[in-house]
C-alpha cells in the first residue's frame, strides 16, 4: 500500500493523465486486498472521475483498471454467495434487493466496456477480464437469486474468460478465471476428473505455486475447503489443513479482504465436523 500510494504521488508530479488515473486504481486495489474497502472505493471513484475527464467518450474505468473496480464492487455479493454455499441454504439473504441491483449494475458496466474493447481493439486480456466480470456477476446472481438463465450466462462467460486469458498469455491472471470456473463446475456436479472443479483448482495451484502468488494460494486453499468439505472423498489433505494454510497466508500477507470469509468457513466446517 505504501508503494502504491507513492506511485500516485509521482504520477501526479508527472502530469500524465493516464498515469494519474491508473496509479490510483493500483492504490485502490492494494487497499481493497488489505480489507480497507471504503478507502479503496473512494480512490476508485476518484480514478473514474479522472478517466471521464481524460476520455469523455469512455467515462468508465475499463481494461485492468475497470476489472479491479468491478472486483471491489462485486465483493459483498461474492461474500454473500459463499455464505449461501457453505451453509447449504437456498434462502436468499436479507439484503437480496441490494445484491440484485449491484449485480445488474456491474453487468451493465462490463457489457459496455466489453463493447468498447471489441470496437477499439484493446487486446485479448481486456476482453477476457470483461468476460470474467460478467461471468462472476452471473454466478453470484445464480446462487443468490436462482434461475437457469444466469447459470447458462455464467458458463458461457467463464469459458470465454478462461480461454481468453490463456490466449492472452497473461498467466498471472489465468488463476482468476480458473478459480471462478471451479466454483461453477462444482455446482454443475463436475467435482473431480477431467474438466472439473478439481482440475481447475489444481491448474491454478501449479501456476500460483511457481510465483509464489501467495494471495492466489490463499484463495485456492479457501476454495478447496469451502467447495469440498462435505464430499466423502476430499481430493487434497483435509479441509482443516487447507483452512490452516489459508489462515497462515492471509495473516502473513495482510490479506484482510479474506479474513471474514475465512472465519465464516472455519465456523461452518468446524460445526460440520463436530
Amino acid at each position: 500500500m505504501g508503494d502504491a500510494e507513492q506511485s500516485v504521488t509521482y504520477a501526479d508530479r508527472s502530469g500524465d493523465a493516464f498515469q494519474r488515473m491508473s496509479k490510483r486504481t493500483t492504490h485502490a486495489d492494494a487497499l481493497h486486498q488489505a480489507g480497507r474497502r471504503a478507502e479503496a472505493e473512494t480512490r476508485f471513484r476518484e480514478a473514474e472521475r479522472m478517466q471521464a475527464e481524460r476520455q469523455p467518450d469512455y467515462p468508465l474505468l475499463y481494461s485492468l483498471q475497470g476489472f479491479r473496480y468491478g472486483d471491489l464492487l462485486l465483493a459483498a455479493s461474492e461474500h454473500a454467495a459463499w455464505q449461501t454455499i457453505c451453509s447449504g441454504s437456498r434462502r436468499p439473504p436479507e439484503d437480496i434487493v441490494a445484491h440484485t441491483a449491484t449485480l445488474q449494475g456491474i453487468s451493465q458496466r462490463a457489457t459496455q466496456t466489453l463493447k468498447w474493447a471489441m470496437n477499439g481493439g484493446l487486446g485479448l486480456l481486456t476482453l477476457a477480464l470483461d468476460h470474467l466480470t460478467l461471468g462472476r456477476a452471473a454466478l453470484y446472481a445464480m446462487i443468490l437469486e436462482g434461475g437457469d438463465d444466469a447459470f447458462e450466462t455464467a458458463r458461457h462467460e467463464l469459458d470465454a474468460a478462461v480461454s481468453g486469458l490463456r490466449h492472452s498469455g497473461n498467466m498471472d491472471d489465468l488463476p482468476r478465471g480458473l478459480l471462478t470456473r471451479a466454483w461453477l463446475r462444482f455446482l454443475e456436479g463436475k467435482c473431480t476428473g477431467p474438466d472439473s472443479a478439481q482440475a481447475d483448482l489444481d491448474e491454478a495451484w501449479e501456476i500460483a505455486e511457481r510465483g509464489p502468488m501467495r494471495l492466489f494460494l490463499a484463495d485456492i486453499h479457501l476454495h478447496r475447503a469451502r467447495l469440498f468439505f462435505r464430499e466423502t472423498t476430499y481430493p487434497w489433505e483435509s479441509p482443516a489443513a487447507d483452512l490452516a494454510a489459508a489462515r497462515k497466508l492471509i495473516e502473513q500477507c495482510g490479506y484482510g479482504r479474506r479474513k471474514e470469509e475465512l472465519e465464516d468457513a472455519e465456523a461452518i466446517i468446524r460445526q460440520q465436523s463436530s
